[in-house]
């Protein structure tokens, strides 16, 4: 019987990488870079999603990528949220000195919603239904980061 050697080391190891998000999202991605939020549209039934995919999920018809795109605002409706004290966007988990609130904002003029923080809202203003608008990054180069989060309209 062949004896099996196992080796383990223990520490972080950095991983520097490059994705693609895929037709769909790169073209959310370049609306964000000029500070506008798009969307796609579903010719058989007419919903309108935001971000973008590539099948209708109510009706699962294939949304062709060079057609139905929808210019939809910056303004939205505040579907839920939480509060955590974790930073939500770093590999590791590491508590942040001030809470963060994470909303599923529903743009206006779109069937679906997309994640971002609130901005300079506190807990106990906070009402679903409540208005918001995003919130633009002074520098935008086509990244999610693009939105800094949504605030009170």
């Amino acid at each position: 019987m062949t004896e099996k050697v196992i080796v383990s080391n223990k520490g972080l190891v950095r991983a520097d990488f490059n994705f693609w998000v895929g037709k769909y999202m790169d073209k959310f991605y370049d609306g964000l870079e000029q500070k506008k939020i798009v969307g796609n549209k579903c010719s058989k039934c007419g919903d309108v999603f935001c971000p973008p995919r590539s099948v209708c999920g109510k009706c699962n018809e294939n949304l062709p990528l060079d057609q139905n795109w929808v210019d939809l605002p910056e303004s939205g409706t505040l579907q839920n949220y939480t509060i955590t004290p974790y930073k939500v966007t770093d590999r590791r988990t590491r508590k942040v000195k001030d809470p963060q609130l994470i909303a599923m904002v529903q743009i206006d003029g779109s069937n679906t919603a997309i994640v971002n923080r609130l901005l300079n809202i506190t807990p106990d203003e906070i009402k679903i239904g409540m208005k918001v608008k995003v919130d633009w990054s002074e520098k935008t180069t086509g990244a999610p980061s693009d939105i800094n989060g949504f605030v009170k309209v």
